[in-house]
């Protein structure tokens, strides 16, 4: 039962076809969210929470691919994660910078690591340059770089991917 669709009444009505469903997608759904949150323990919570809300709301299932709704809810599950965890460094970030002021030595280290990655981005190809000043310099989204520079966004995060390579070998 892979990827077979499913019609309403087999997935509200048989806890076996939603059985099959877990151990038929549970691992891909695992390796979607791991792939974004690089944390093994949270990849398996998130999981978790996805497929308590895919049973809790399995008659909102109206029939076609599983695997689709599945990662649509791990998807929402994910994002509100993110959004939940926001908040949190907001009041954390918040809580520091009324307790803690960085010291001179601090202030030093800053500027000279900002000299060095200055230096190191001058030594990029122009096309890395640029798209490593956009995307973590100006914040800006994959799509709008590649609609800024005339490239696919796809050819964007190749270049971002070489160019942070490069970067991490000139700060060694």
């Amino acid at each position: 039962m892979g990827d077979e669709p499913l019609d309403n009444k087999e997935m509200i009505n048989s806890t076996d076809n939603f059985e099959v469903v877990y151990e038929s997608h549970a691992k891909s759904i695992y390796k979607f969210l791991f792939w974004r949150t690089k944390d093994a323990q949270l990849a398996e919570d998130l999981t978790s929470t996805t497929f308590e809300k895919a049973w809790a709301s399995r008659a909102s299932f109206h029939g076609g691919s599983v695997k689709s709704w599945l990662y649509r809810i791990a998807r929402n599950v994910l994002i509100d994660h993110w959004r939940k965890k926001k908040e949190l460094l907001v009041e954390v970030t918040d809580a520091l910078y009324e307790d803690t002021r960085p010291s001179a030595g601090e202030l030093l280290d800053t500027k000279l690591q900002v000299q060095d990655l200055k230096k190191a981005l001058d030594k990029l190809p122009e096309d890395m340059h640029s798209v490593v000043t956009m995307r973590f310099i100006e914040g800006l989204s994959c799509r709008q770089v590649a609609k800024n520079l005339s490239l696919s966004e796809s050819n964007v995060r190749v270049l971002q991917y070489r160019a942070l390579k490069k970067l991490k070998e000139y700060l060694k």
